[in-house]
């Protein structure tokens, strides 16, 4: 049985064809079907590594699929493929997301080839890169490094800080992004490991740029964290120990991860705001929020996610979804950043609707520490800020 397994559900001839060519001449085992009863009996029989699904199909509601793939506690990587509008693309990654799937993202119909053989490779290299066992030796290695993408006020164009992005060097497959270990790590409990690294390589660059940025950083953390590791604690000492004000530090956390153990991470999130901390929601509008609990976490800042803002330029949906997100975080008296800002003309838009920042690679890509000072330079000439 081959190591990357493609089951395919999709009853457009053309669509399904073109996936299968791409899928096999990527590497994969590949299996096509129209029929909702023979793809529902392959997933344990089979056990595909990855899944590409479409959402309209007569006789079949996708969503209803992912809820039922859900409960058989799918492992497989979850490919959304459909001719329905941005914005149901994203509720239905989103949904399987929230569930605890693997998405690995939506693409709109007609299928452009190379962006799908793109995807299909991504997948395929991250299925031959990852173990626990590799992901282990690459923290003993010290394989994972860190860039730094900045965000800026919308209002001023002044730099308020920088996110933290975990890469890692692997000695033949060369830099993996996040998405394709992360996963890895939080399945076989070594997050607390990848984490107090992290923090570790984060105070240590800040102390590098002390005199040339003193901006804060936004580093992320995975709601598994905060089930065996004290956060707060973890932060103050590093602030003690560096002399760092803790005002300089911002925690990431995900809509959905926040919405999950309120009461642990509650508890966590409040000893970090008394000491300073600055506590950001990521990902927004890709969970199911309650509202009251959010009104309860003391976040300090909402991230609208770049699947909003990337269509809110040309998807009328978008824009009333991005408008409403900010209107939100304002109401609960949180700045709102949105991500993946990649034109002027989106720059533009968002602060006109009160956006307070922005990040994304308008602004400016993920960088390493030394092209971070650089990139601040270069920043204070072209916007004098």
């Amino acid at each position: 049985m081959a190591s990357n397994r493609l089951l395919v559900i999709d009853d457009e001839p053309a669509s399904s064809a073109t996936i299968g060519r791409i899928a096999r001449g990527c590497g994969y085992d590949t299996i096509i079907t129209t029929d909702i009863d023979d793809f529902r009996s392959r997933i344990p029989t089979w056990e595909p590594t990855v899944i590409v699904l479409d959402l309209t199909m007569p006789e079949m509601d996708g969503l209803e699929v992912i809820a039922w793939l859900a409960k058989q506690g799918c492992k497989a990587r979850i490919l959304i493929v459909s001719g329905r509008e941005p914005i149901q693309l994203q509720e239905a990654e989103a949904a399987g997301n929230s569930l605890g799937l693997r998405m690995a993202g939506s693409l709109e119909k007609p299928l452009r080839v190379e962006k799908l053989r793109r995807v299909f490779r991504e997948i395929y290299d991250a299925a031959g890169v990852l173990s626990a066992q590799d992901v282990s030796r690459a923290l003993i290695n010290r394989e994972i490094r860190l860039e730094y993408q900045p965000q800026i006020d919308l209002q001023t164009g002044s730099t308020i800080g920088f996110e933290a992005l975990a890469r890692w060097d692997h000695p033949k497959r060369g830099t993996i992004p996040p998405d394709t270990f992360i996963p890895m790590l939080e399945e076989h409990d070594i997050v607390d490991e990848f984490t107090a690294q992290i923090f570790e390589i984060a105070f240590a660059d800040m102390r590098e740029w002390n005199g040339g940025l003193d901006f804060r950083v936004a580093i992320n953390v995975s709601a598994a964290n905060f089930r065996t590791m004290a956060i707060d604690e973890v932060v103050r000492a590093h602030c003690n120990g560096s002399g760092i004000d803790c005002t300089r530090i911002a925690v990431e956390l995900t809509e959905t991860a926040a919405m999950t153990e309120t009461g642990r991470i509650g508890a966590c999130l409040a000893r970090l705001h008394e000491f300073g901390v600055q506590l950001s929601i990521d990902d927004f509008g890709t969970g199911y929020s309650s509202l009251v609990k959010l009104h309860q976490l003391p976040f300090t800042e909402l991230k609208i996610d770049r699947s909003f803002v990337t269509h809110c330029g040309c998807d009328a949906q978008s824009a009333i979804l991005v408008r409403a997100m900010i209107d939100l975080g304002h109401s609960l008296n949180m700045k709102v950043i949105a991500e993946g800002v990649e034109s002027q003309e989106l720059r533009e838009r968002l602060r006109s609707w009160g956006c307070d920042a922005a990040q994304g690679f308008f602004v400016g890509r993920p960088m390493r520490p030394h092209e971070a000072e650089r990139w601040q330079a270069m920043h204070l000439q072209s916007y004098g800020a």
